[in-house]
């Protein structure tokens, strides 16, 4: 069953509220872990959809996150590698590889091909890591239709609209994005509002930030009009107010 969250965004400030009540959802403490380190690969593949038609991203940077990092073992007079991520570039045929160190069962996010600029990447591509491992990632030009694949869940979905005399009324091409990190954010997926205000994010597996912005360059400036935790656990559903 999905859960219901309305999120209210006010000029520069925005306020999530949930059931009867008012409350924020803070994150998750980071359970305390081995603070022995091991290196794998991750690779994957990158491909670009553009109506319809799927091809391989060749030449496109890609992001890799790491969360927690060796530093946030929590272990007192342990080695402390402070990479957090890497930034590779995929080859002819649209693959990427990449080392990372990590400990056991750590979460690695990958944003691919573009998304800071013009991209978009509904679909979150993290995995968690104790061996190699292959983490595709698809990505779709600004303006795209999208609809949410076969495997979509846990799947985030709102609806963004503002009040005019005549009610409400949906809003198209709202920025809405998910980041990781809690010191520096990273963006893992970006997406923007149809025709109908409607927005998706698919198979968010692992806790994220959501943020909304009316502005395409207020997203590149780091501004959020409002941001909300999203666990990774089940389906949401947001209803989110821009105004003016």
């Amino acid at each position: 069953m999905p859960m219901c969250r309305r999120l209210l965004a006010a000029s520069l400030l925005a306020w999530l509220v949930a059931g009867c009540g008012s409350s924020v959802a803070t994150p998750p403490t980071t359970p305390s872990q081995p603070s022995q380190p091991a290196t794998y690969v991750v690779s994957g593949t990158v491909t670009e959809t553009v109506n319809g038609v799927s091809r391989p991203a060749a030449g496109r940077k890609v992001d890799i996150y790491i969360s927690p990092t060796i530093c946030d073992s929590g272990q007192p007079n342990k080695p402390c590698l402070p990479e957090n991520g890497a930034v590779v570039e995929t080859d002819q045929n649209g693959r990427y590889t990449a080392p990372v160190t990590v400990l056991p069962k750590t979460l690695v996010y990958v944003a691919g091909a573009g998304i800071h600029a013009a991209g978009q990447q509904p679909c979150l591509a993290s995995a968690l890591v104790d061996k190699d491992t292959i983490i595709d990632v698809e990505v779709f030009p600004v303006g795209s239709s999208l609809t949410p694949p076969p495997s979509a869940s846990p799947m985030i979905s709102g609806l963004v609209y503002e009040t005019t005399p005549q009610g409400r009324k949906p809003v198209r091409g709202v920025v809405a994005w998910l980041e990781v990190g809690w010191a520096d954010a990273y963006l893992a997926a970006k997406t923007q509002t149809d025709d109908a205000g409607r927005f998706f994010f698919c198979r968010v597996n692992a806790p994220v930030r959501m943020g909304v912005s009316r502005y395409q360059d207020m997203v590149a400036a780091g501004y959020k009009d409002g941001v909300a935790f999203i666990p990774g656990t089940g389906d949401m559903f947001f209803e989110i107010e821009v105004k003016r």
